[in-house]
């Protein structure tokens, strides 16, 4: 196993705008995905944030990012689509998944 490629089977916790923690639909791609913040772009994270998830998750804070993308959630069994925002390292991966906007 390669430790460097991402566990295609991992399962996300993606936090609700209640607290409501949703999972994507098994198979689901995120699509439309955009890094809008952080390593290679023209915004910086807000002050302190890479520091925090440095301290928290590891990697580095010069590595950090802020993406985001369209999923589809499992919502007590039914699907519903999402923008889902979380923040990505090369190091560390995908975290702190949050339903910014649910489209239906």
């Amino acid at each position: 196993m390669n430790i460097n490629k991402p566990d295609k089977a991992k399962k996300y916790d993606i936090i609700g705008p209640d607290g409501t923690i949703y999972n994507f639909v098994h198979g689901t791609k995120i699509q439309n995905v955009t890094v809008f913040a952080g390593k290679d772009t023209k915004f910086p994270l807000h002050d302190g944030v890479s520091e925090g998830l440095t301290k928290e998750l590891g990697g580095k804070p010069e590595n950090w990012q802020h993406a985001k993308g369209i999923g589809v959630l499992d919502d007590a069994g039914e699907e519903r689509k999402a923008e889902v925002h979380w923040f990505q390292e090369k190091t560390v991966g995908k975290v702190k998944f949050k339903v910014k906007e649910w489209i239906d």
